[in-house]
């Protein structure tokens, strides 16, 4: 193996370099399309001077980072994502963008890249996220053994933690959405045959879009409160299919010194649980 090709995989410790990066008008219009969010929350300030993105345009932060992922993606899976914020992302403005591999660690029979991804507005923070995504570096063809969800010990049955309830969001998530979410491009979450190239059988929805729905539940909760000091921390249980109806649930379950904690979950129709977390907001 080249040295070039050793340095282009991730590895602990590796700095992804730092660049620009801009949150373009375009790229909230697929947001919305794509989550069928109504686009006219964002044409007008809100709490700034100028209308702010969707908070959770924050997952677009870590997109183009070819050297967080192994040449051979193979069943590539998102296992967690966590986010810390700051202040809200305005379209069509330019900030700094910077990235480092955390570790690279083994779970279960997956490889997993750990990756912390900050964005800067001078020297200001704006949002820090880190992004746990693992691989099957063992196997390069056939198909992905998934576990039956059904046989997940402690994760289709969810017991709601007791709290205030707060509204939920559901979503019927179809193929033309994804299409719409991803911007037209090819990938395993649009396109049937790409998906069969990392051994999955049909397309996988994107974390992406399950992690926006429950970013915009939030959102819609706390306003403001979300999106300065806010905080997100994920685990996606099981996969979402094209046309699967799913709920972005939240409960407070304590509030203490202006902020509140909620636990948050995602389920399908069937009660199958496919995203587990906590959040917190000011109040």
């Amino acid at each position: 193996m080249s040295e070039t090709l050793v340095n282009h995989e991730p590895y602990a410790g590796k700095d992804l370099g730092e660049d620009a990066f801009i949150c373009t008008s375009a790229m909230v219009d697929d947001y919305c399309e794509g989550l069928a969010v109504d686009r006219t929350r964002y044409l007008k300030p809100a709490y700034w001077d100028k209308p702010a993105t969707p908070a959770m345009m924050v997952s677009q932060v870590d997109v183009g980072y070819d050297g967080a992922r192994f040449d051979n993606a193979f069943g590539n899976l998102w296992m967690r994502q966590e986010w810390d914020f700051h202040h809200p992302i305005f379209a069509d403005r330019e900030y700094r963008r910077t990235s480092t591999i955390l570790d690279v660690y083994e779970w279960r029979n997956r490889s997993v890249v750990k990756q912390e991804v900050s964005l800067f507005e001078g020297s200001e923070l704006v949002v820090r996220g880190i992004h746990h995504q693992s691989f099957l570096l063992g196997q390069s063809s056939g198909k992905v053994a998934l576990r039956d969800p059904k046989k997940k010990e402690g994760v289709r049955k969810f017991d709601a933690p007791q709290g205030e309830a707060i509204a939920s969001v559901d979503r019927n998530i179809d193929l033309e959405m994804c299409g719409v979410f991803f911007h037209g491009n090819k990938s395993y979450h649009t396109d049937k045959k790409a998906s069969e190239e990392l051994g999955f059988e049909e397309v996988v929805v994107g974390g992406r879009m399950t992690l926006s729905l429950i970013g915009d539940m939030l959102e819609q909760r706390f306003g403001r409160g979300f999106y300065e000091g806010g905080t997100l921390d994920i685990k996606f249980t099981n996969i979402v299919w094209p046309d699967d109806h799913v709920t972005a649930k939240g409960v407070i379950t304590n509030e203490q010194d202006g902020k509140a904690t909620v636990t948050v979950w995602m389920e399908k129709d069937d009660g199958t649980v496919v995203v587990v977390g906590s959040a917190s907001a000011a109040l």
